[in-house]
C-alpha cells in the first residue's frame, strides 16, 4: 500500500462568533497516501475550506479552537509553534486558494511574487530567482513574459496558473488545493484540472482537491471523502463511490451532477433531482446524524451518531477495501439514495 503523506485524526475546529461557538468541524478523518490526488467533496459550508486551513494553521487562533491530530512526515503539524510551521507551509505543503484575484497582489507583478514564495526557503541569487519563475511559468503553460505583467492584466484562468506556479515553487510534497476551477469557464476549467494531473504525475505531488463538484471528482480522483455539516460521511476509491456511492448523501450530490452518474443519461427534458432541505445550523449541531431531516433512508437508530465502518469483503454488496461509510441504513449497489 502507498504510504500516507497525510493524516488527520479526529480533526475539530470551533470558532467563538457574536451567535455562540460555531462547531464547524467534528471529529474528522482523512488521508492523503503519496502520489494521488484525493478529493473532499461537500456542499459550500460543510466546512471542507475550514479543515485544509486548519491543517496548515491558517486559522486565527484567537478566536478558533483546533483539535486533534495532522500528521506530516512524523510530526503533528497541530503542535509546532509558528516558526516551526513556516518551515512546512509553502515549502512542503502548499495551498492554491480559490480565488486568484484575492490571492495575488495587484500591485505587485506575477513573478515578482513567484520570486517572493522562493526567497522565503531558499538562498537564491536575484538571477536565479527569475530564471526559476520563467521555468514554472513555462510548466504550467503561460509564456515567461507573463512573469512582467500584473494580475489584473492576465485572465482568470492565467491567474489560476500563477498561483499553481507559485504553489510549486519550492518543490513541495503535498498540494492542497481549494476549489481551483472556481468562476473558470469549462474549457479552462478542464485545462486547469489536467495540469494539476500533468503535475502530479511529473512531480510525484499528492493533492488533497477541495471541491463541491463530483464531476470534477469522476475526471480527477484516485479517492475521495464526502463531507456533510462538519463531518465525513463515506470515504472510497472515486470510481466505486461514484458508482456505488452508500450513504444517502452521496448518492443524492452524485445524483445532482448528471455528467458524474453511470447508467442512463437523463433527457434534456427531465428535471435534475435536488437535495430537499437545508443543511442544520452547526451552533447546536444534532446528537445523531445530522444528515436525518434531509434524508428518505433515516430510521430509529439514526438517533445516534452513526460509526465509520468499512463495507469491503462484500458487506452490504460492497467489495472494496476500504469503502467507509457513516451511516445507520447505508444505500446497496444499485439502490436509491434519499
Amino acid at each position: 500500500m502507498t504510504a500516507e503523506v497525510l493524516a488527520v485524526k479526529n480533526l475539530s475546529c470551533d470558532f467563538l462568533t457574536l451567535e455562540g461557538i460555531l462547531y464547524a468541524v467534528g471529529g474528522v478523518n482523512l488521508s492523503v497516501r503519496r502520489g494521488e490526488i484525493h478529493g473532499l467533496v461537500g456542499e459550500s459550508g460543510c466546512g471542507k475550506s475550514v479543515s485544509a486551513r486548519a491543517i496548515l494553521g491558517l486559522l486565527d487562533k484567537k478566536h478558533s479552537r483546533v483539535r486533534g491530530q495532522v500528521w506530516f512526515d512524523g510530526k503533528d503539524l497541530l503542535t509546532l509553534d509558528e516558526k516551526e510551521m513556516r518551515t512546512i507551509r509553502g515549502r512542503r505543503i502548499s495551498m492554491i486558494f480559490q480565488d486568484p484575484q484575492n490571492s495575488l497582489s495587484p500591485l505587485e507583478r506575477a513573478g515578482k511574487q513567484i520570486e517572493e514564495a522562493m526567497a522565503n526557503h531558499f538562498a537564491l541569487s536575484r538571477e536565479e530567482l527569475r530564471h526559476r519563475t520563467a521555468t514554472l511559468l513555462e510548466r504550467v503553460g503561460l509564456h515567461r513574459e507573463a512573469a512582467r505583467q500584473y494580475p489584473f492584466e492576465l485572465s482568470g484562468g492565467m491567474q489560476q496558473r500563477v498561483m499553481i506556479a507559485q504553489a510549486i515553487s519550492c518543490a513541495p510534497e503535498l498540494l492542497i488545493a481549494d476549489e481551483p476551477t472556481t468562476a473558470l469557464d469549462v474549457t479552462i476549467q478542464a485545462q486547469v484540472l489536467n495540469l494539476l494531473k500533468t503535475l502530479r504525475r511529473e512531480l510525484s505531488l499528492s493533492v488533497l482537491l477541495i471541491t463541491h463538484n463530483f464531476a470534477v471528482v469522476a475526471e480527477t480522483c484516485d479517492w475521495v471523502s464526502v463531507m456533510y455539516a462538519g463531518h465525513i460521511v463515506e470515504t472510497a476509491p472515486a470510481r466505486d463511490l461514484i458508482q456505488n456511492a452508500a450513504h444517502p448523501y452521496s448518492k443524492a450530490l452524485i445524483d445532482c451532477f448528471p455528467q458524474a452518474r453511470s447508467g442512463p443519461r437523463r433527457s434534456g427534458t427531465e428535471a435534475l433531482p435536488v437535495i430537499p432541505g437545508f443543511p442544520p445550523r452547526l451552533y447546536d449541531p444534532p446528537s445523531g446524524c445530522p444528515f436525518v431531516p434531509r434524508c428518505g433512508r433515516a430510521g430509529p437508530a439514526c438517533s445516534t451518531m452513526p460509526p465509520s465502518v468499512d463495507l469491503g469483503n462484500g458487506r452490504g454488496g460492497h467489495d472494496v477495501a476500504g469503502h467507509t461509510v457513516a451511516c445507520h441504513y447505508p444505500v446497496t449497489p444499485g439502490g436509491e439514495g434519499i
